[in-house]
């Protein structure tokens, strides 16, 4: 795949802005089983550091002195051992030198990355600081639940503390990606955390409390089941290619914010709270619906049906354009007269933060933040075109322009201009009922925000 096909794909994945888990299905496809011709000399990774240098950690914002500087010294210690070390190691070490700016919309993205090394047939997932199997094969049926221990004889701290090196950000937004290191032994070989770059023994804790140790393969980089984001593995509907694979929760038992992938705008009446749930899960967009066109559904919905609450489920929203939500929520609290919810998760994040900031600053009073902390900080650097480097072909990043949504950008030259014309004021959006999804609630078909609110409203 040529370097301008590759930007286009980045583009086409991100929408108008960052959106990490509203991954297109037929780009992220694409992503993953383009051939792309890889030069691995050791001149073809120099060309690389130094495209990195230019085009990359000359423009971004988001590194304090101290990181660039190690950023930098980092650098030339790849570039000096450009020829003594695996592609592998190549490509994660660049991740790492990326993630040093602890930002996290300055990014090496990790799934065009993970397409091109192995991976094992098993899918796990995050919930709190634990990482649970929730998709295998049947074979392999006996994990679903399972939670994660080691990997090779190298414990979850280890492995954890390795998987957010990869990323920046908090650390809540870090552990959404560990999967592609952790399920790849090729790649966590690289980082000396398994033996074998074509397979690793990986220890599990049953629901039961009991041990089970089983040794993977990884599969061919073009394993067909390689095409969906990790965020779309949490949805128990059957992947494109997945053959005889078995989720953790039964999509017949799925509650109804885990039902219809595919749709990215979706409202439904809910009587249990005298209200209507509206779920926004991203903010450009969508394959067959624009998001101005679902918004005037959702405005339609409320006028029709004159609901007392409202929720604005945001949990499954990791962004795109701030100002395509910007003036519909902050209209929502004159079109409903009780209590509006938020709920909010690990993957809220960028735009995503960004209206739920103008809804929390519209009606501080009235609207309440449910469920568990967004993605990122409320003071971060995001805005800026995807840079390919061309050998490699590892995609990054480069966040040029502040936003800051506790002081409204007050006193800053470099903030993005669409939050200085229309600043976000908040002394934080924490959240003000936690519920969390926690591993037994996701197998039993439940959903802890949805109760969460229905108890707080009774």
């Amino acid at each position: 795949m040529s370097k301008r096909a590759l930007i286009v794909l980045a583009a086409a994945l991100l929408g108008a802005g960052f959106a990490f888990a509203a991954l297109d299905a037929r780009a992220q496809h694409v992503a993953n089983t383009a051939t792309v011709t890889i030069d691995t000399s050791a001149d073809a990774r120099v060309a690389d550091v130094v495209a990195f240098r230019e085009n990359f950690m000359a423009v971004d914002h988001a590194y304090s002195p101290a990181a660039r500087a190690e950023a930098q010294r980092r650098l030339t210690a790849l570039k000096n051992n450009a020829g003594a070390i695996s592609q592998a190691y190549f490509e994660l070490e660049l991740s790492r030198i990326v993630a040093l700016a602890d930002n996290g919309h300055t990014a090496a993205f990790p799934w065009p990355r993970a397409a091109r090394y192995n991976r094992i047939p098993l899918r796990l997932a995050a919930f709190g600081e634990d990482f649970y199997v929730v998709r295998t094969p049947t074979q392999n049926g006996d994990l679903l639940g399972a939670r994660l221990t080691a990997i090779d004889g190298h414990d979850i701290a280890q492995l954890r503390t390795a998987s957010r090196s990869l990323m920046g950000g908090v650390n809540g937004w870090r552990d959404r990606f560990a999967n592609y290191l952790f399920e790849s032994p090729e790649q966590l070989h690289a980082l000396d955390l398994a033996a074998d770059a074509a397979s690793a023994t990986y220890t599990f804790q049953t629901t039961n409390g009991q041990s089970i140790e089983r040794r993977f393969d990884g599969d061919a980089v073009d394993a067909a089941h390689a095409s969906a984001n990790p965020g779309r593995f949490l949805y128990p509907q059957t992947i494109d290619g997945e053959g005889e694979w078995r989720a953790l929760m039964p999509a017949a038992s799925a509650p109804w914010s885990m039902q219809a992938p595919d749709e990215r705008f979706r409202w439904r009446n809910a009587p249990e709270i005298d209200g209507i749930v509206l779920e926004l899960r991203q903010n450009n967009d969508a394959a067959n619906e624009t998001i101005a066109q679902a918004l005037t559904r959702f405005e339609r919905a409320i006028a029709d049906n004159r609901p007392r609450n409202l929720v604005l489920d945001m949990r499954m929203n990791s962004g795109g354009d701030l100002n395509t939500t910007r003036d519909f929520v902050q209209s929502l609290p004159a079109r409903v007269p009780g209590r509006i919810f938020v709920l909010t998760s690990p993957w809220t994040f960028s735009a995503a933060i960004s209206t739920t900031g103008y809804l929390k600053q519209t009606a501080p009073d009235r609207v309440t933040i449910v469920g568990e902390q967004v993605g990122d900080r409320l003071q971060f650097f995001a805005e800026g075109a995807p840079e390919t480097l061309p050998n490699s072909h590892l995609m990054v990043l480069a966040a040029r322009e502040r936003h800051d949504y506790v002081t409204g950008c007050e006193g800053f030259t470099d903030c993005h201009g669409n939050v200085v014309r229309n600043p976000i004021r908040v002394p934080n959006l924490d959240v003000q009922i936690a519920a969390p999804w926690t591993i037994e609630a996701y197998a039993a078909g439940r959903d802890p925000g949805m109760e969460a609110i229905a108890a707080v409203l009774r």
